[in-house]
């Protein structure tokens, strides 16, 4: 069963990395992909202004961050008064392996990982399964 191709212009997404060169490559690698509408932010603190301020379909976000961390702002987006869709698909950038944080990352509610640093291909397959749902 073949899916329909995905209409990457009609979503937003949020890039939360604190690294501006990763951020500004993953932003490429996003509008290679054909997503038009891309925000970005540089911790979850920042991350969380925009989730508020706007409400992406996506959230592609980097796990070790200073001052608020990928984990701090994927437990603070689910429970939020705040923004409009609490629920909003998250896929952590990580390299890390390690069970805790990937365990801790599951209970919190995170829809994804995806291996820093990422690939087109990695990146798109991700994407993709999150929108398939939409």
């Amino acid at each position: 069963m073949d899916r329909k191709p995905v209409d990457y212009g009609q979503y937003s997404i949020l890039v939360i990395e604190d690294q501006p060169f990763v951020r500004r490559t993953i932003m490429q690698i996003l509008s290679q992909i054909g997503f038009r509408s891309i925000a970005e932010a540089d911790n979850g603190e920042t991350g969380m202004r925009e989730c508020i301020r706007a409400t992406p379909d996506v959230i592609v976000c980097d796990i070790d961050m200073k001052p608020v961390s990928g984990l701090q702002f994927l437990a603070e987006l689910r429970a939020s008064a705040e923004v409009r869709n609490r629920r909003t698909p998250v896929v952590f950038l990580t390299n890390h392996t390690e069970s805790e944080i990937v365990k801790k990352a599951m209970s919190l509610g995170v829809n994804g990982f995806v291996v820093k640093p990422p690939s087109f291909g990695a990146l798109k397959e991700r994407v993709d399964r999150l929108l398939a749902g939409k």
